[in-house]
C-alpha cells in the first residue's frame, strides 16, 4: 500500500466506519495513524511558542510566506527518496486537484494566517485553546460533504477535548482589552471552521498522491498565494526588517510544523478518519502549557491541570 494514500483502502473509498475482526484483541496501544497525529500536535504546541515569541517582529503574512516556503523547498528535496514516482500524479483527476487547492487555500493561506494574528492580539494559550475546537467542525465538515456516519466516541472524545482547552484557556489575571480579546476569539473561531473544512477535504484529495507528494506541492503554492495576496500590495513591506535570528526561527517553525509536521498530519488522515485525527492532534495545547510550565516557568493553575486531565480523557476516549 502506498504511504500517504488511503486509494486502496476500501472503507476510506466508501466512507464506511470499519469493521472489528478477531485479530483486533491484538491491535496495538497506538497505530502508526495515532502515534503520527500526536507527534504532529506536539510539533504544533512548540511552534506555537516559538511564534509568539516572534509576533511583534514579524507579520502574520510574512511569517506564512516564510514557513510555507522553506517547507516547500524542504519536501521537494525530500522527493527523489519518495517510494512512488511523481508518474503517479497523471491519476489524480481534475476534482482532486480542485480539493486540494481549496484545502490549502482555504486551511492553510487563510486560517493559518487567522490563527497567527489571533496568537499576536491574545497569546498562545487563548488562541490555542479556541482553534482547538476545529475537531467539531471536522465532524460537521466530514458528515457534511463525505457523508461519513456520525460516531459518537469522536463526539464524546471531542466534547472532552474542547471543554479541556477551554479551561486550559482560564487565566487568573485578565490583561487583555475586551476589543482585542473579542476581536482575537473571533478570528481563532473562524481559524478552527475553516481547518475543520480544509482537513476533510485533505483525505479524498490526496487519494492518489503521497503525503510527501502533496505537501511539495501545496506549500510554495502557498507561500506563492499569501505573498501575491498579502505581502506584494504592500510593496514588500510586510518583508522587509525582517532579521536573520526571525528569519532562521520563524523558518524552523516551517520545516518541522509545515514540514515534516504536516507529512505526520496527511500520513494519519490517509490511514484513518479525519475526525480521528484532528481530535487527538487537538491535544496541542496540552504539550503547549507543559512547556511553557517547563521553558518559559509559567505556573501550572488549577485550570491549568483541570484542562490537562480533560484533555488526556478526551484523547483516550477517541483512541
Amino acid at each position: 500500500m502506498v504511504v500517504g494514500s488511503y486509494a486502496t483502502l476500501p472503507a476510506a473509498r466508501h466512507h464506511a466506519v470499519p469493521t472489528l475482526s478477531p485479530s483486533d484483541d491484538h491491535r496495538p496501544l497506538l497505530t502508526s495513524a495515532e502515534w503520527a497525529a500526536l507527534v504532529c500536535a506536539f510539533i504544533w504546541a512548540f511552534n506555537g511558542l516559538v511564534l509568539r515569541t516572534q509576533s511583534e517582529k514579524v507579520s502574520p503574512a510574512a511569517m506564512n510566506t516564510i514557513r510555507c516556503g522553506l517547507a516547500g523547498l524542504v519536501m521537494w528535496m525530500a522527493l527523489p527518496f519518495d517510494t512512488v514516482p511523481l508518474s503517479q500524479l497523471s491519476a489524480v483527476s481534475a476534482r482532486e486537484w480542485g480539493m486540494l487547492f481549496a484545502s490549502f487555500s482555504v486551511g492553510i493561506a487563510l486560517g493559518d494566517t487567522l490563527y497567527l494574528v489571533a496568537i499576536k492580539e491574545m497569546g498562545i494559550s487563548r488562541t490555542m485553546a479556541l482553534t482547538g475546537t476545529f475537531p467539531l467542525t471536522t465532524l460537521f465538515w466530514q458528515t457534511v460533504l463525505l457523508e461519513y456516519p456520525f460516531e459518537p466516541s469522536l463526539a464524546v472524545g471531542g466534547g472532552l477535548v474542547v471543554l479541556g482547552v477551554v479551561f486550559l484557556s482560564r487565566s487568573d489575571k485578565a490583561t487583555d482589552t475586551e476589543i482585542r480579546l473579542r476581536y482575537g476569539i473571533a478570528l481563532a473561531l473562524f481559524a478552527s471552521l475553516t481547518w475543520g473544512f480544509s482537513s476533510t477535504l485533505l483525505k479524498p484529495a490526496t487519494a492518489n498522491m503521497t503525503s510527501l507528494q502533496a505537501n511539495a506541492i501545496r506549500m510554495p503554492l502557498i507561500a506563492l498565494l499569501v505573498y501575491v495576496v498579502r505581502v506584494l500590495p504592500s510593496g514588500n513591506r510586510r518583508m522587509r526588517g525582517i532579521g536573520w535570528r526571525s528569519f532562521f526561527l520563524v523558518g524552523i517553525t516551517g520545516v518541522l510544523g509545515m514540514g515534516f509536521g504536516a507529512y505526520l498530519f496527511i500520513y494519519a488522515i490517509s490511514q484513518t478518519s479525519p475526525a480521528k485525527v484532528v481530535t487527538l492532534t487537538s491535544s496541542s495545547p496540552l504539550f503547549g502549557m507543559v512547556m511553557a510550565a517547563i521553558f518559559l516557568k509559567e505556573p501550572i493553575t488549577r485550570w491549568i491541570a483541570a484542562g490537562m486531565l480533560l484533555c488526556l480523557a478526551g484523547v483516550w476516549v477517541v483512541i
